[in-house]
Parts: structure tokens; sequence; C-alpha cells
């Protein structure tokens, strides 16, 4: 019997697995009694529970499926759930966890007719994804080249050494027999034939009817002969792991089941694309076909020059929608730092839908808009930004204009907007929560710029989360920082923010920090300091600084913003930090903010007419 303390992890790891990866697909309670048990005897040794995953071997040859042969947003978003959900498990559990996704491309490779480097190209990338979250050390991408049984093979012969060194011979030469005497094995063999047919229909072409069927044949049979092979294998190399499969299974105790996705399908990402559907705000999980084919603006979105994933805009006229066809699209980072260039100049900020810029901006954090119609006053921004919604009212009106002259300007410290409202507005947080008086979006116009081209830094602030230990992440998350703008340039009181806390709008970890400095350019119009309210884990500002800086500062977790004149960037208050560079020469930039949609908010007019008596 494990004390109340261990069980307690036990229960927390178990919740973790059961929400955020296990499918649950026919669960049985003695499916769950055995998931628990083979956790608890990693918790009672107080070694690190270990998850493995057959899986990610290559992108089909189907380019009517996928987009490449190299992962992309798919493959992305996949091994940031499992990295979520190492950090949680970290959290919870001080050994912490592996996680290794054993690629089976060499289990399959005579019959899915994709080349070895590719294969190769696909894992590398894996690793780099895997890297750029920092997790390496947690989540292992492994082959058979990394165990001592295929030593004395070249990759090559990996395929045929799999089948003499751990296959079963009775299996394969009796599975006529055993196929007519076992409905499981019967339905998955013509469940593959029907799979590969469609897969593969490009390579299978020029065969006759007869020479296909025999081929779908043998690849169905092939692989179920190699599939057991790997099963002994793997029961061999990591017989202690609790096993994931991404195919469909009864949850009893065996193979457990996961989505890869948010969609409750079994899906995988190297036979499918990915489309981010602005309307509904997500993703769609088809094959490449399928998505060119849809109604609507249908967009490849490119990352460092290589196909991506799609976005879908929803038009309001066939001439709209010509226009918006010809827009380029890119990503900065993996899933941040979105630009969309009207490449002819023919498209207005209004031809984009209010709800699809929101769902854009949520997901991909900032959204610059180049090439689009120009405002020539800030009432003209000001009147598309207000059909947006409400936005912020300041002294001076809903429009800030941000100038910088000839001389040298200093630098904006990271930080995110009105964390540190002005007095007037009377914020308290006695009587206001984060999320009645934090925006969730601001809009920066450049008017004008002949300064120098230093950019902006926005800061992917959950990727940041994502980056870190779990245990670390905990201990910021239990740290409270003051930040105070100098008296002698503002009266606004001190607000006190936890450093990581689970943001209400995305239900995200997400970092909120703001460097000191003079944030000359910010609503404070004041030096910050910050001082440590409350904390288990720091006792010294200057040393948990340093920290936040490297965290956040990371080359991972950055995205770099070039504004020309003309130019819109649209904001994520909430998963932002931003920096802007000092200057010298003349930029003038427009900014608004929205409300927040809190029936709390210090905007709403049952709070403005207590705003205006105490005023």
């Amino acid at each position: 019997m494990l004390d109340i303390q261990r069980e307690q992890c036990v229960e927390n790891i178990s919740f973790i697995l059961l929400n955020q990866l296990l499918a649950q697909t026919n669960a049985s309670f003695d499916g769950l009694v055995k998931l628990k048990n083979q956790i608890r005897n990693f918790v009672s040794n107080e070694s690190q529970i270990q998850l493995l995953l057959p899986a990610f071997p290559c992108k089909t040859n189907n380019l009517d499926k996928v987009l490449g042969h190299k992962p992309d947003m798919g493959e992305y978003l996949v091994l940031r759930k499992f990295v979520k959900a190492i950090r949680d498990i970290q959290a919870v559990y001080e050994p912490g966890v592996t996680f290794y996704v054993f690629s089976d491309y060499h289990t399959f490779s005579d019959y899915i007719s994709v080349d070895l480097e590719h294969h190769y190209d696909y894992s590398d990338d894996l690793r780099k994804m895997v890297e750029n979250m920092n997790c390496s050390d947690s989540l292992k991408v492994v082959n058979f080249e990394h165990f001592p049984a295929f030593d004395d093979l070249s990759d090559e012969q990996y395929f045929q050494g799999l089948k003499h060194k751990f296959g079963d011979s009775h299996y394969e030469d009796n599975f006529s027999e055993l196929k007519k005497r076992n409905n499981k094995m019967n339905s998955t063999y013509l469940g593959l034939k029907k799979f590969m047919n469609q897969d593969q229909k490009h390579i299978l072409s020029s065969f006759s009817y007869k020479d296909r069927r025999k081929r779908l044949a043998d690849i169905a049979k092939g692989m179920m002969v190699q599939g057991k092979a790997l099963d002994n294998f793997l029961q061999q190399n990591f017989g202690e792991c609790i096993r994931l499969s991404i195919h469909e299974h009864p949850m009893v105790g065996k193979k457990y089941s996961l989505f890869l996705f948010d969609e409750r399908q079994f899906k995988t990402p190297w036979h499918s694309t990915l489309m981010f559907d602005a309307l509904s705000g997500k993703y769609v999980v088809d094959s490449r076909e399928n998505h060119l084919n849809n109604k609507g603006a249908v967009l490849s979105v490119t990352y460092k020059d290589a196909p991506w994933c799609y976005i879908k805009l929803t038009a309001r006229t066939d001439a709209t929608e010509h226009a918006l066809r010809q827009m380029k699209a890119t990503l900065s980072r993996e899933k941040s730092g979105l630009i969309l260039e009207c490449i002819n100049g023919s498209c207005s900020v209004s031809d984009l839908l209010n709800k699809e810029l929101n769902n854009l901006v949520k997901e991909f954090g900032t959204v610059t808009l180049k090439g689009f119609t120009q405002f020539n006053e800030p009432a003209e921004m000001e009147n598309w930004y207000c059909e947006r919604g409400a936005v912020i009212p300041w002294q001076f009106g809903n429009v800030q204009i941000m100038t910088s002259l000839q001389k040298a300007q200093t630098t904006l410290p990271l930080h995110w907007n009105l964390m540190c409202p002005p007095a007037y507005m009377k914020v308290t947080q006695t009587k206001y929560n984060y999320e009645d008086y934090t925006p969730n979006e601001f809009a920066l116009y450049c008017h004008q710029n002949t300064a120098t081209k230093d950019s902006m830094i926005a800061v992917d602030a959950a990727l940041a989360t994502l980056t870190i230990d779990g245990k670390e992440r905990e201990a910021l998350r239990n740290t409270h920082l003051g930040y105070t703008p100098e008296a002698h340039y503002s009266n606004g009181e001190k607000m006190v923010h936890p450093v990581v806390f689970r943001c209400p709008a995305s239900q995200q970890d997400i970092v909120r920090w703001a460097q000191n400095g003079e944030h000359t350019m910010s609503e404070v119009l004041a030096p910050i300091n910050a001082t440590i309210e409350s904390s288990k884990s720091y006792d010294c500002v200057d040393e948990l600084s340093e920290r936040l800086n490297k965290i956040c500062f990371d080359s991972r977790v950055l995205t770099e913003i070039e504004m020309d004149k003309g130019d819109i960037v649209l904001v994520n208050n909430h998963s932002t930090l931003l920096s802007v560079p000092a200057t010298s020469g003349k930029r003038e930039l427009w900014r608004m903010q929205q409300q927040p949609r809190s029936v709390n908010s210090p905007w709403q007019p049952h709070n403005m007419s207590t705003l205006n008596q105490a005023s």
C-alpha cells in the first residue's frame, strides 16, 4: 500500500492521462484499474512514468493527402499536446515522465513506397520540434538504430531484420487459416486493404486490376506480419511502458488508444493536412485535396518557406473572395506570428470578418496585415476598429498616437497592455479581476516609419510555459509580483500578478511578466518597479528577473515583427508579451485596445456611472 501522498500522485497522473491523451473507447473498469496499477508500480519505485507510442513513421507518398514529406502544423500540434501532458505530470510527480515515440517506418518500409531519406528528414524535423519546446530530455523520438539488436544491420536491412529476429513464423505461415477463424483479424486485414488501396493509389495506378488486388493482399498480410514482429520487439525492449496506440482498442488494460487531435477521431498528421477554419476557430483535419475543394478563400500558409497548413477565410462577395485568395500567408514561428499580405493592394481590412480576425488573433498570437488600404486619419482606424467591439476610452480619446522624433527613443520593455491602468480609471484589484480590465486584444497601426528598422519583439507567453519543467512552472505560478509605477510619475496603484497563471480566455497557462524600466510608450507613462509579493521558491527579485529574461528571450519563443507604413498588427494581449526597441528617426504608431468581454469590466455602464461619480 502507498501512503496518502503517493496514492494522490497516482490519481493525479491518471487524471492527466485520461483527460489529455487517452481516447477511452469501450472503456472498462478493469482497464482503468490496470492503468492505475501500472502507474502505481512506477510511483512505488519512485521511478519515471514511461509511455510508449509506436507512430510517426513518415509522411505518406500520396500528395492528395499531405503537403509534402516533412512534418508540418499537424505534427507540431500533436507534439505540443504531448509536451503539455509531460509538463503537467512533472508538476505533480517529482521523477517526471519519459514519453517514447517509436518511429515504425522500418517496420512497414517495403509496403509504403517512401524513400529512406524522406523518413530521416521527417524524424529529424520531429526532434527539432521537440527541441524547440525544450523537451528533448522527456519526449524522445527513437528507432531501431538506437537498439543493440540492430547494430549488425544497415538501415536498409531493418525491415528484414525485424522479421527474422522478432517475427512469428507460425503466424505468417498459417495466416490464411488463422484469418478465417478470427473476426477481428479478418476485419483488420480487410481494413488495411481498403486503406492502402486509397493511400497508395498513385503507386498502384499502373497495375492491372488483378495485379492490384494481389499487391494489396500482400501488403495487408505483410503489414500484419510485421506488426506482430514489432509487438514482440517492443514487449522485449519497452515491456514496462504504458503502451499507447493511434488505433482504436477497447480500454481493457493492454493498449490505450489516443486521439492525436481535438477531433474525437483516429486521424494522423502523416496522412492528413490541417486547415484552420477562421470562422469556427478550429482546425479541420482532412486531406489536402478536400481542403482545396472547400468553398471560401483557402490560403496556403508557409513556415520557413515550406507549406505548413491552410487557413480558410469567408468572403462577403465573389469579388472579395478572389481578392482574399490572392493573399500571401506566412507564419514567423510554428504557431505564432501570422502575416497576411495583400499582394496587389486590392483588399481593405473591412473585407476580413471581425469574428474571423478574432479567431486568428486568438490562435496565432499576433496577426500582421500588410498591403491593405491605408488609414489617412486616426478617425478612419477608429471607425474600423470600433466595429470589432467596444474599445477602451482614454482621457485623450480612443486612439493613442505614439510618436518618436529624430532623437533616439528608449526601449519599451517587455510587458502586456494595461498591466497597470492609470489612476483615473479607478481600477483596483479589490474590485476587478485580471479578466475584468485586461484587453483581449489591441491594434497597432503604422502611420509612418522612417526610423531604423529594428523589429518589435513578441513573446509567445503560452509556449514559454511549455519550455520549462512542470515543477518550475508551478513555482512560478505560486510566485506573485507587484508592479508599482514610480510615485513621481503616477498615482497608479500597485498591481499584483502571478508569474504564471491559467488564462481565463484560452484556458492555457501563460507567463505574465513585465521588465523593470521606462515604459515611456505604454499607458503607464512611468518607470515600473517589480517586487516579490509572495513566493515559496524565490526571495530575490533580481535573480527571478534574470531567470524570466532567459525564459522569455529564448529565441524559440520569440517572434520579430517589422512594421512598415500602412501595416496593422493585431496582438493577443493574453498570450503575448511585447517589447518595442529603441529607434532613431521618425515613427508614428496608432494604438487602440478592445474592452474585455466581462460583465464587471470597468467600462460597463454600471461601473462607469460609479467612476463618473467618484471623479
